[in-house]
């Protein structure tokens, strides 16, 4: 079906309107020729409208004159007449095909560079350094070698961990994640007590070196002595050691928050608003039958694009909700 449609389309054909009081003499006229005529449609007793291919249309005309039948063009459909209309407007397709090689030629290129950091990296600082590695807007996608700059970068910058840079369009998306500064741990050698960071219950401890001043099951506040660094015993001189050992324990949170009592919940009507964008870089074309003008409303966004194409096409369908 498909096929035969797309050779229709090809070929090319016409919509008619055939009128008169002889119809069906005329029909049996173009059964008999072999006319190639489909989708034919009876509107009354004297008018049928149907499709005939270009030279099905040249011979019925004869056929229309000796049976005393009209026949009239509603639409004309197919390859040859988007030609025709072409060529009658050749700056329009002259100037098509310059915005497409346009779009194509700025599509190679990169104009825009999304950073997103992590551990307190400085963005600006990123977007410097990655320029001079010849990551940078308005550069061309073929210069860029992914792999070689990301590893350039982190030889560069040892307080980096990780970088990603990911190219999708005409955008390039870049992830850094700065490295973390180890917690400051007491050497084994220097005396310390193990103390409660926050209040709580201790729910099992097994104390390695020092004095244990608290057993399981005992509450604790913060920053009371729970394992101490300081050994001292009757007949033998005081001791200080690195308190070590594992203290699990249960601590507890308090939250509030403010709740409705009641809440009005709204459901979708049958009116909605279909609205096509197609985005291009930074320029934005919206495709809209009418403004999205509902009080209450829920969107539905699809790409239908993918954002790896230069264009991208997003379809936002506007749902109307009421309570």
């Amino acid at each position: 079906m498909v096929a035969i449609k797309l050779w229709n389309f090809l070929k090319g054909y016409v919509i008619i309107k055939i009128e008169g009081l002889s119809i069906e003499k005329f029909l049996n006229l173009i059964m008999v020729n072999d006319v190639y005529i489909w989708d034919i449609e009876r509107k009354n007793y004297t008018t049928i409208v149907a499709k005939v291919s270009l030279k099905g249309f040249k011979e019925i005309v004869s056929f229309a004159k000796k049976t005393n039948c009209r026949v009239s063009v509603i639409s004309k459909r197919g390859l040859p007449f988007v030609i025709s209309r072409l060529k009658r407007r050749k700056s329009l397709v002259l100037g098509a095909a310059i915005s497409l090689i346009l779009i194509y030629a700025f599509s190679t290129f990169i104009w825009e560079i999304n950073i997103e950091t992590v551990n307190n990296v400085n963005e600006k600082v990123v977007l410097e350094k990655l320029s001079h590695l010849g990551l940078k807007p308005g550069v061309s996608k073929f210069t860029i070698d992914v792999n070689k700059i990301e590893t350039e970068f982190l030889l560069q910058n040892n307080d980096i961990s990780w970088i990603g840079i990911n190219i999708k369009g005409t955008n390039a998306f870049v992830k850094v994640v700065g490295k973390t500064k180890p917690q400051e741990v007491l050497s084994k050698d220097e005396p310390c007590n193990i103390i409660a960071k926050k209040d709580g219950i201790i729910y099992k401890m097994t104390v390695l070196e020092g004095e244990a001043v608290k057993k399981a099951g005992d509450t604790v506040k913060a920053g009371d002595i729970i394992v101490t660094g300081i050994i001292e015993k009757p007949g033998l001189e005081t001791r200080f050691v690195h308190a070590d050992g594992q203290i699990i324990g249960r601590t507890w949170y308090e939250v509030y928050a403010d709740a409705e009592l009641k809440k009005e919940v709204f459901e979708r009507t049958n009116n909605k608003i279909t609205v096509t964008k197609i985005i291009f870089g930074n320029n934005t074309i919206t495709i809209s039958p009418k403004k999205v003008d509902f009080k209450n409303f829920e969107k539905e966004e699809k790409e239908i694009i993918s954002k790896n194409f230069p264009v991208r096409i997003i379809k936002e369908v506007y749902y109307e909700t009421k309570p």
